[in-house]
Parts: C-alpha cells; structure tokens; sequence
C-alpha cells in the first residue's frame, strides 16, 4: 500500500515538473501582453508642478490704550400723579366746568388739507351721484382658475368729484380680483357731495361682484 502511495506522489510530481516550463511561458506571455494592453490604453502622463499653498495673513493693529465709553446718565423718573381730594363743600360752580354745547346747532365742517384719513369729510346733506362708472376687468387666470367673489372697496372722492383713494375694506375674492376692482374704482366720476350746499370730501363703498354665471 506504502509503495503505491510513493509511486503515486512521484508520478504526480514528475508531471509538475515536466509542465513547470510550458506553465512558466504561458504566464510570462500573459504578463507581457497584459502590460502592453496597459500601454497602449491608458491615458498619458502629464506631470504637475507642485505649488506651495500660502495663507495670506492681515495684521491687525490693536491700541494701547482700550476707551471705555462712560456709563449712560440716569434718567429721572416722572412723577406720579397726585390724587386730588375732593371736598365736600365745593359747590356745583367749581366741580363743573362750563359747556357751550348747542344740540341744535349743524355738524361742523372739517378744513380741507392735503390728505389723510382725519381730513375726509362724513357729514354731508347731498350723497355722491354717479356720472361714470367702469366695470372691473375679469383676468384671464382668475377665470380658469373659476375664481369668484365680492370685493367692498372703499373709495375717497374729493370735492370736484374724481376718487382720489382706494382701498379694499372687505373681500371674500383673490388678490387678482381685489387688484382688479380697486383699479376699476379709481376710474370712477362723480357729482361731489354737498354739505350746506358746498362740495365737500366723502367716503363711500362701492361692491365689486365676480361671478362666472
């Protein structure tokens, strides 16, 4: 049994040997062919320079001597109201101060300024009357958007008629429709209203109503 082993391990090393040549070409070829492949298809070499990165550093100049600014001055507190105590023996005269309150007298007339919301005239005997008005435009994307509503826009027409401010008041619409209809009021003419038969500055709200039906 020992023999057969031993003569089977001298057979299988004889034919290691005999092929070791023909193993030793064929892998010396292949290296060979491997690295010319290698040469050819590879991208050239191109050298780069190396360059020092450098870092820029700015030089500050700090003073000697660090100001310190002075505290802020205190403030003196106001002084507080004082109770006044009232006597029992002050009479009507002095407790009330004299009115000149006439309830049958006509509202007065502010002054006319050059603008403000203090400045515009509510009491008036004869309203506002239309002489042109001009319909709010529909824009094209609010219409395919199906976009509807109304918008309350609050005008100032001043004393020879013409809308000097608009705004919207209320609106349940969309920023286009609301754009729209303030546009729209400004083109607005009116007969100006009266008060005491003289022009005068009024508010009135005008409704813009967008609707596809």
């Amino acid at each position: 049994m020992s023999i057969a082993l031993e003569t089977i391990q001298q057979s299988e090393h004889f034919r290691l040997r005999k092929a070791y040549n023909r193993i030793f070409v064929v892998g010396a070829l292949l290296a060979i062919v491997v690295h010319v492949l290698m040469a050819l298809f590879s991208p050239p070499y191109t050298p780069r320079p190396y360059q020092l990165r450098e870092r820029s550093l700015a030089a500050v100049d700090i003073p000697d001597d660090i100001v310190i600014p002075p505290p802020p001055q205190e403030i003196s507190r106001p002084e507080l109201p004082q109770e006044a105590e009232i006597s029992e023996e002050a009479s009507e005269e002095e407790t009330l101060a004299p009115t000149s309150f006439d309830p049958f007298a006509p509202p007065a007339v502010p002054d006319v300024g050059s603008g403000g919301e203090a400045e515009v005239f509510v009491a008036f005997d004869t309203p506002p009357e239309v002489v042109h008005q001009v319909a709010a435009e529909y824009p094209e994307l609010a219409r395919q958007a199906e976009a509807e509503g109304i918008v309350q826009v609050l005008i100032t027409i001043d004393e020879t008629g013409r809308v000097v401010d608009a705004k919207v008041q209320s609106s349940d619409a969309i920023e286009s429709l609301q754009q729209s209809a303030v546009a729209a009021a400004r083109k607005w003419l009116f007969k100006p209203a009266k008060q005491r038969d003289k022009p005068v500055k009024v508010r009135i709200v005008i409704p813009f109503r967008f609707s596809l039906n």
